[in-house]
């Protein structure tokens, strides 16, 4: 059973659409109309075909493409002199309502971000969460942070939605650390394999010529020492990002119980490093 497809999401509609509306609107440059009613022609054409574009009924659609072709023939029809057709467009117009003779209302552009505040921009080091929490003071009810991971990547929850410069911190981050693991794996099952059996090749070739290891013109050290000095790299280079993330969620811990601390002097009830109203005292039953 096909799917069925919104119709202005249909290629076929489009065209159809689209060839009907710039039909109509080089008809009316020839027809012999006014300049006053040619411009409401033209601006009851774009209304309504601004209007209609988001219909899904094929009756509703076959109704519309049935008054825009008999528009379309009387626009022909007075072009080559009828004055018929030419007189049928004009009482047509004169009972159109004043909105759909107006041109349509276009809406502005968004306005551009201001400068230094994009949405996928951190904020500068001075404002950073981890050195500016905890707030001493705060206006109103205070927010605790909520310690949240990512993959093993800790951040704060501040609000929600989550920003999209957090958002894009993680992303980052977590694809660092596939790289860094992709990048050992690779190490360790094909290139180590491969250097493993290079210096057995070369050690093979010794024997048969006769050549001592150290000779002068010999290759120094061996194949597999700079694949395990990369491994030991990789794997060291992955400890520190683990250490560094384990420091950063003590950090954050300690912002939490700050001001979870602070929420609790300043009477606020935290659940799991939320705030909750107190629940309203039950109606008394004595009537």
């Amino acid at each position: 059973m096909p799917r069925f497809i919104l119709p202005k999401r249909s290629t076929q509609h489009r065209v159809a659409a689209i060839a009907l509306y710039r039909a109509l609107l080089s008809r009316c440059t020839f027809a012999p109309l006014q300049d006053e009613h040619r411009s409401s022609l033209r601006n009851a054409i774009r209304q309504k075909f601004r209007r209609n574009r988001k219909i899904a009924s094929s009756h509703q659609l076959g109704l519309a493409f049935r008054a825009g072709y008999e528009v379309l023939d009387h626009l022909d029809a007075a072009s080559a002199g009828d004055s018929f057709s030419t007189d049928f467009i004009t009482t047509e117009l004169s009972e159109l309502g004043s909105g759909l003779k107006r041109p349509p209302i276009r809406k502005p552009p968004p306005p551009p971000p201001p400068p230094g505040k994009h949405e996928l921009a951190c904020l500068p080091p001075e404002q950073a969460v981890l050195r500016v929490r905890p707030y001493e003071k705060v206006n109103g009810p205070r927010h605790v942070p909520i310690l949240s991971t990512a993959n093993r990547i800790p951040f704060l929850r501040l609000r929600k939605p989550q920003p999209a410069s957090l958002s894009r911190v993680l992303r980052q981050k977590l694809d660092r650390r596939i790289e860094i693991f992709e990048r050992r794996i690779l190490l360790g099952n094909y290139w180590l394999p491969l250097t493993v059996q290079e210096d057995r090749w070369d050690q093979i070739l010794r024997e048969e010529l006769g050549i001592p290891e150290g000779t002068e013109g010999t290759r120094e050290g061996k194949w597999s020492d700079a694949v395990r000095k990369a491994y030991a790299d990789n794997t060291k280079q992955y400890e520190t990002e683990v250490t560094r993330d384990k420091a950063i969620a003590d950090k954050m811990l300690e912002i939490v119980d700050k001001e979870t601390e602070l929420a609790l002097k300043e009477g606020q009830k935290i659940v799991r490093g939320r705030r909750v109203r107190a629940k309203p005292k039950p109606l008394s039953k004595s009537m």
